[in-house]
Parts: C-alpha cells; structure tokens; sequence
C-alpha cells in the first residue's frame, strides 16, 4: 500500500512540475506568437497598401480618368469579406471613395466617429487622413461601442488626394490568437501527460530494479546472518571424560558418537574413547549438519570418518568407518534417501 502511495505522489509531483514549467513556456509562446502576429498584420497592411497605391498611381500616370481608377478598384474589392480584413479608399476630406459594401461609398468620416492611435498617441481618424501621409495605427470607435477595433494602414497615392486603406479586424484576431492559445494548451496538456507518464515509468521501471536488488542483498544478508548464527551456536569443543580426567575434545577430532549400554561414548580419529554426559539428541543439536550426520538411534558419525558405504540388506546402507565402529551402523531404508542428499551436499 506504501508503495503504491509514493507511486501516486511521484507521478502528482511530476504532473504539477511539468504543468507549471509547461503553462510558463505556453504563456511566453503564446505572447511571442501575439506580437509576431500583430507586427505579420501591420507588415502586411502596409505592404498591400502601397503595392495597390503604385498600381493607383501608374493608372494615373498612364493617363486613366481618376474616376475610371476609382471605379476599377471599387470592383476589385467588391462584397469581399469586410469582416476580418478588407481595402478600401478614401480622400483627404474623409470621403470613401471604395469599400467593399456599396452602400458606404460617398459617405464622410465625422471627426468624433473613430480615433487612430499610433505610438500612444491618439488622434481623430478624419485628421489622419486629412495629412495625407501613410501611417499604421490602431483604429477605435468610442461612439460606436458595437463596431470592433481595427489595425489600420494607410497609404497616399501620389497625383491625387486618395488614401488607399487596409483594416484587419481586432476582435477577429483576438478570436485567432484565442485559438492559437487554445492549441498551445492543449500541445502543453499533451506534453504534460506524455512527459509524466514516461517519467512515472522510467523511474518504476528503474526504482523496480533497484528494488529487485535490493530484496535479493536483503535475503543474501539473512542467510549470511543465519548461516552466522548457526556456527555461532554450533560446538567448537567438546567437553569429554577419560577415566578420572576431565578433556576437552576440538569437535573435529570426533569420528563418531554412539550409545553403548546407556552411556555416549565420543571416539576421535586417534582412536581414542571418551565419554559425555550429554544425550545424542542434544549433541546433534549442537553440532555442525554439515559435517555430522545422525545415522540412526545410536549413532552420529562425521562425514570424514566414513571410509566406505555399503548397501546392506533390503535398501539399507552400511558405513564402515575408520576408526573402525564397535558395532555396526546401519542407515535404515526409510534414512537412505535423507543420508544420500546429506552427501551431497
């Protein structure tokens, strides 16, 4: 349950990292891509306003009627879209002269209809046009609170008092750049998950790992602690009587352990006998199971006293040991498998 905790939490952790660094890199995209935008309309405005102004003027000095001009661009223009971006024409006293809706042409621009503000400065629309210089600026309409802002360039054609005019409505690029933004967090959210969810399974995937080897040092450690422990608890001597003596044995001199007339007797591998007050069982408890084996009820031999084994009987084995035993000592078929894994150990 832990586990699947910090799981959850890493990948929260990295989600809300990777949001946070991906709404900051969505935000300086996103204004970049406004301002490169604002400056690609205005670029553009003047670049249309002054290809049709030259065209205006080499009509003029082609010797075309003005009129014939004006009527030539009015039907170019015609019923195109004035809703995002359109051209129009005008003169110095606020007249239109073209527009893409008929009904506006021959109308005068008021002094109070519209203000043009460019570098921060603003100025009424009538008087921009009454300079007869090109210009870019943003157009509003302060009386006119339904009708959208416009970026508006305009352009003198030389010989005459026309000024060529392109608008780009702002509201329609605003809703452009809007969805421009939309995109970009949607690529963000996008970015987020897919970020996340490689890093959440890059690091369960090396976190895992690491845990396997981790488990596996853990269990090497526990059974180098109990294989410690079990010779720490296992008799390194042997404490023995010989006659009246007291001995004490080193438990690799013993050959072998057996019961004799209820008494244990310990023969070491120079043949020489002693006895111990300790029962077998309790004497196996104690010993080394590597090197000591209890063969049956009245013995224990050590693995490298057995000299030779003999099969005896009906599945049965006999050790001859060396020294040699007193008696025989018979592994009982019910043992012989136990005895012969022992061997192989």
């Amino acid at each position: 349950m832990e586990k699947v905790r910090l799981y959850i939490l890493l990948f929260v952790g990295i989600s809300i990292v990777t949001l946070v660094a991906g709404i900051g890199a969505c935000s300086y995209c996103y204004h970049t891509a406004r301002e490169a935008i604002w400056n690609h309309k205005m670029e553009s405005g003047r670049r249309e306003t002054r290809e049709i102004g030259r065209l205006l003027e080499e009509q003029l000095d082609n010797g075309q009627p003005p009129q014939k001009v004006i009527d030539n661009l009015q039907q170019s223009i015609v019923n195109t879209d004035a809703q995002s971006e359109f051209v129009c024409m005008y003169d110095t006293n606020g007249i239109e002269l073209c527009h893409p809706d008929p009904a506006l042409v021959g109308q005068k621009i008021d002094a109070g209809n519209s203000l043009f503000i460019r570098n921060g400065s603003p100025a009424p629309f009538s008087d921009i046009l009454h300079l007869g210089k090109a210009g870019t600026g943003l157009r509003s309409f302060p009386v006119a609170k339904h009708r959208s802002s416009e970026i508006v360039t305009v352009y003198p054609v030389k010989g005459s008092d026309w000024m060529v005019a392109a608008h780009a409505n702002v509201t329609v690029l605003q809703a452009q750049l809007d969805n421009l933004y939309h995109q970009f967090m949607v690529g963000i959210i996008l970015m987020v998950l897919l970020i996340s969810g490689s890093c959440f399974l890059l690091i369960r995937l090396i976190y895992g790992k690491y845990e396997r080897q981790m488990d596996q040092e853990i269990l090497r450690l526990n059974k180098d602690l109990a294989a410690k422990k079990v010779a720490e608890s296992t008799r390194k001597r042997l404490v023995t009587y010989q006659r009246d003596e007291m001995v004490s044995l080193e438990v690799g001199d013993i050959a072998f352990i057996f019961l004799s007339e209820n008494s244990v007797f310990v023969q070491t591998f120079l043949n020489q006998r002693h006895t111990v007050n300790t029962s077998l069982d309790e004497l196996m408890k104690q010993l080394d199971n590597d090197i000591f084996y209890r063969a049956n009820r009245q013995c224990i031999v050590n693995v490298n006293a057995i000299k030779t084994i003999l099969v005896y009987g009906k599945n049965q084995l006999q050790l001859v040991m060396h020294p040699q035993a007193p008696e025989e000592i018979i592994i009982s078929k019910n043992k012989a498998a136990e005895f012969k894994d022992w061997l192989d150990r």
